[in-house]
């Protein structure tokens, strides 16, 4: 099962290095940034220079709310699709994004998703942000999600 756990793990990651990179564009004045989301809170990791410093928050300080579910089929397998809205508050303010994630069961109970995320407001040090890139996260039989966000952010 830590095979399974592992193998659905990388693949994950690679989907988010493929997503932001595909999505990176012009690179001026943009910061580049990982978020690290697991059931005890979050981390950002600044993964270039500039003005975004590391922050934290732990239990409720990642909150998702407000989506909508659709269920479509792509070469026969089943692809739930929604856009929940997912707020950070860490020390330094808040982040508030919108997704859009395409979930995935594989066997086991597992599940897996890639998707986008965009900045729709911020607070605090983050006042004035904008950005985005991609996700992927996995979802284990007892429920645990944890999943990756990178992309950039553009400062304000």
């Amino acid at each position: 099962m830590r095979t399974k756990l592992t193998t659905i793990a990388a693949l994950a990651v690679a989907a988010v290095t493929l997503t932001a990179v595909a999505s990176a564009g012009s690179t001026t004045a943009k910061q580049r940034v990982a978020i690290q989301v697991t059931e005890s809170g979050f981390v950002l990791t600044p993964l270039t220079a500039g003005p975004i410093k590391s922050d934290t928050g732990r239990g409720s300080a990642v909150n998702f709310c407000c989506w909508t579910r659709r269920f479509i089929t792509r070469n026969g397998q089943p692809i739930e699709i929604n856009n929940p809205q997912m707020t950070l508050t860490g020390k330094h303010g808040t982040i508030v994004t919108r997704n859009v994630i395409g979930w995935i069961d594989v066997p086991d109970g597992y599940s897996v998703f890639t998707g986008t995320w965009k900045v729709i407001r911020a607070t605090g040090a983050y006042a004035g942000l904008t950005g985005g890139g991609g996700a992927a996260g996995v979802s284990l039989p007892i429920g645990n999600t944890n999943a990756k966000f990178e992309g950039f952010l553009n400062p304000k």
